[in-house]
């Protein structure tokens, strides 16, 4: 008895292959060992190997040992040993075993290789087709992005679009530069054509236009030069006057617009403002104390005003502005320092006398209506601003405060004023409280603000009136027939309202009072809320309104787009859109505004120490005055051609404001609404070439006149109010123009009654004054401290 080496069945001794796997079987019988001569590198006799012989050999379910059936062994039993062999060299029949497994080895390895092989070809596959292992952030064009029509860019949201088919998700950025707003920049941190995970927010850059870095103000200039400069607009860099000795020279501490705000005029470009040492109205001026502030200038020099503007709760009672403009080069003068009241202080900030002692029109008691507290600029969230302007600029003026956003097209010269309180023909608030319908008067500390066209007057054929008639869509006069009150074709149009909220007023009695439009409280409470510690306003939307005109019949028809200012206690406003939340409030935009028009060049690299107080940008540069004194003859026959070199200039007050004319009567300058924009082409008025007055009491029109007239060419075109301003002689006599009562001295209408209290200006150098509006009323004749001499 013996059995298979292989597999272990049993076989008959003289079996030489095994029944049940055809293996060889030994020659020698079972039990005994098999010798085997060694081969040069087998084992040695004494290397003999012992094999337990196996005990018991499972039998399959079912047979039996006395079958006659070789049993068949249980797959999952372990196979028995074979018997115990010695070997000491393999034999023919050994040597045909390993040649066979090592076949099947071979087979099997070749096998698991191509199964391997076949595995890591469809992974790469799979890997290729982006079925795992992230996926490739394509450039836009393989995106299938087309460029817009309009700006020859990719547009972020396009490109967001097409990533998220892809199984991206993403954010979006927005980020200054010179491309159209808008458009893709880019990716963050990732680049283009490499493969990244799904998983993972990719941050899609897109345009927001050109604006200041946020991050800017407090660096070096040149550090910030070449990204500035990427954006595409004009930069101009003015030099800051600072007194402290904390701040280094060079640093960037000012900006227009602001730090992390847009550019609103691309042609205008950003202004940058540098630092550096000198005298005059520090920029650091703005958050020192209001009483510190006073004596610290008064003891430099200057005569020091104080007066009140709203402010921030961290800021009440400290400077908020200034006038001449902080950073401003000047040695002594006149100087108006603005600090900060809440709502507490509004009263008293707008009281009559007290408040504008040299406004010869201001009651003695009651409110001045002009708010002139809230002058300032004022942002959302979203870089949407709106300035709040102070258009008062020579003494003995009504204070006003008038709207960027006014429409210029349909303004008269009060039109654009923007009044808390009032009633028909003037700016005062009425002295009995039964008339005052405001919101000023509900004890909130919250007023509205309206220009006076918005809450007087109406519209005739698109253009504002104030009275007369409109028949037909065509204005008619007082004086004419039908002009009292015949009204057809006449409307009332909704304009310009804001609600003003300064700190420390409660904003709930407003809210809770039937004011706003229900719908647009609850979608506003839904949003994150104002920010109370800082003033802000919330503007009327005209979009959010179905209806924003309808018609007038007559004056006793009830405007519902305007405030009860009057004593109309059955008009209703109808009910403003949007309610306050932090997205729709525009915000007091807080720090020193600087006067850019009256800052001197800073040249990076160059020498910045001089005093020069020259105006202007590298492209508005006036022409230096000629050294002899032109005659009269000279400067109409020149400017009649265009040529103002005679004259071209820079022209300062007392208060260091300048204004600045090149010889071809271009006039720049920050006067607000006197300069349209800033900037108004002049042209010499004659009664030839207008249609009102303008000229007719001017040279050459009376040969005696002591001034020639100039008017805005380019401002009439586009119906605003133009530049209106008059040329005085060198030596030329004006003291007719300060007393009441006749006088050979032609003159343009002056108010005698409003010269008293004020000192004469003097021809000992000519000067340049504007005139007040369309008419050639200039209110008061010119004062010392308010015209524009010309500077030698």
């Amino acid at each position: 008895m013996k059995f298979c080496n292989k597999c272990g069945h049993k076989l008959d001794d003289d079996q030489k292959f095994c029944t049940k796997c055809g293996a060889p079987t030994p020659s020698a019988s079972a039990g005994s060992d098999v010798h085997i001569p060694p081969r040069n590198n087998a084992p040695q006799p004494s290397d003999t190997v012992h094999v337990p012989m196996p005990q018991n050999v499972p039998q399959p379910q079912g047979s039996t040992a006395n079958s006659g059936t070789p049993a068949v062994p249980d797959t999952n039993a372990a196979i028995p040993a074979p018997p115990e062999v010695t070997t000491t060299a393999p034999t023919a029949a050994t040597t045909a075993v390993k040649t066979t497994s090592k076949k099947r080895l071979i087979i099997i390895i070749a096998a698991i290789v191509a199964v391997a092989l076949v595995a890591v070809g469809a992974g790469f596959g799979t890997y290729k087709a982006q079925l795992w292992g992230g996926k490739t952030v394509p450039n836009p064009a393989d995106l299938g992005v087309v460029k817009s029509s309009k700006t020859h860019e990719f547009t972020a949201a396009d490109v967001e679009a097409s990533l998220h088919k892809r199984g991206f998700k993403t954010t979006i950025k927005q980020t200054f530069s010179a491309k159209p707003k808008g458009s893709f920049i880019g990716y963050n941190n990732i680049q283009a054509n490499k493969r990244y995970s799904t998983g993972n927010p990719i941050t899609v850059f897109a345009s927001n236009g050109p604006g200041v870095p946020q991050g800017t103000h407090g660096q070096s200039v040149r550090k910030i030069q070449k990204s500035v400069a990427s954006m595409g607009v004009p930069v101009h860099y003015y030099k800051v006057i600072v007194t402290d000795q904390k701040t280094p020279a060079d640093t960037v501490i000012a900006s227009y617009p602001a730090d992390g705000q847009a550019v609103s005029d691309t042609k205008t470009g950003i202004n940058i403002g540098v630092a550096e040492q000198g005298n005059g109205v520090g920029y650091d001026i703005v958050g020192q104390d209001k009483n510190q502030a006073q004596q610290q200038y008064a003891s430099a020099g200057f005569n020091v005003t104080l007066k009140p503007r709203f402010s921030s709760k961290a800021r009440i009672g400290k400077i908020v502005d200034s006038n001449p403009k902080p950073g401003s080069e000047a040695n002594g003068g006149n100087l108006t320092l603005y600090y900060g009241i809440d709502a507490s202080g509004f009263k008293d900030a707008v009281s009559g006398k007290n408040a504008y002692p040299n406004d010869s029109y201001a009651p003695a008691d009651g409110l001045v209506g002009s708010a002139a507290p809230v002058t300032g600029k004022y942002c959302t969230t979203g870089s949407d601003c709106i300035d709040f302007t102070d258009n008062s600029s020579s003494p003995g003026e009504m204070p006003t405060t008038v709207s960027s956003e006014f429409p210029a097209q349909k303004s008269k010269d009060f039109g654009k004023t923007l009044l808390f309180c009032g009633s028909t023909q003037q700016a005062y608030c009425p002295t009995e409280d039964g008339r005052l319908q405001s919101l000023y008067t509900k004890g909130s500390g919250a007023i509205e603000l309206a220009p006076y066209q918005t809450a007087i007057g109406y519209e005739c054929g698109g253009v504002w009136q104030e009275d007369g008639g409109c028949v037909n869509g065509k204005f008619v006069g007082l004086d004419e027939p039908g002009g009292l009150g015949q009204m057809s074709g006449a409307t009332y149009d909704m304009g310009p309202l804001y609600i003003y909220f300064p700190v420390g007023s409660d904003m709930s009695k407003v809210t809770g009072a039937n004011y706003f439009d229900k719908d647009a409280l609850a979608q506003a409470q839904k949003k994150k809320a104002v920010d109370t510690s800082r003033p802000f306003f919330i503007r009327r939307d005209k979009k959010l309104y179905d209806k924003t005109s309808i018609p007038m019949t007559s004056f006793s028809t009830l405007n519902p787009f305007a405030p009860t200012f009057a004593a109309l206690s059955s008009q209703k406003l109808e009910p403003f859109k949007p309610a306050p939340s932090d997205e729709t409030a525009y915000y007091l935009v807080e720090g020193p505004q600087l006067d850019w028009g009256s800052l001197p060049e800073y040249v990076i690299g160059g020498d910045n120490s001089s005093k020069d107080t020259a105006k202007g940008n590298d492209n508005d540069k006036a022409a230096q005055p000629t050294t002899k004194d032109p005659t009269p003859d000279d400067i109409v026959a020149a400017t009649t051609k265009g040529d103002f070199s005679p004259i071209a200039g820079n022209y300062c007050n007392e208060s260091n404001e300048c204004i600045a004319l090149d010889k071809t009567g271009l006039l720049t300058g920050n006067q607000n609404e006197k300069i349209p924009n800033g900037k108004s082409q002049l042209i010499l008025s004659t009664p030839e070439n207008t249609n009102n007055t303008w000229g007719s009491y001017a040279y050459p029109a009376k040969p005696n006149a002591p001034f020639v007239h100039f008017h805005g060419s380019d401002s009439e075109a586009v119906g605003s109010t133009p530049t209106n301003i008059i040329y005085v002689f060198k030596g030329s006599d004006t003291s007719g123009w300060y007393t009441e009562g006749e006088s050979s001295i032609p003159n343009p209408d002056f108010n005698y009654n409003a010269a008293d209290g004020i000192t004469p200006a003097p021809t000992d150098r000519p000067y340049l004054t504007f005139l007040n509006g369309h008419s050639t009323t200039l209110i008061t004749p010119p004062s010392k401290e308010g015209v524009f001499y010309l500077q030698q």
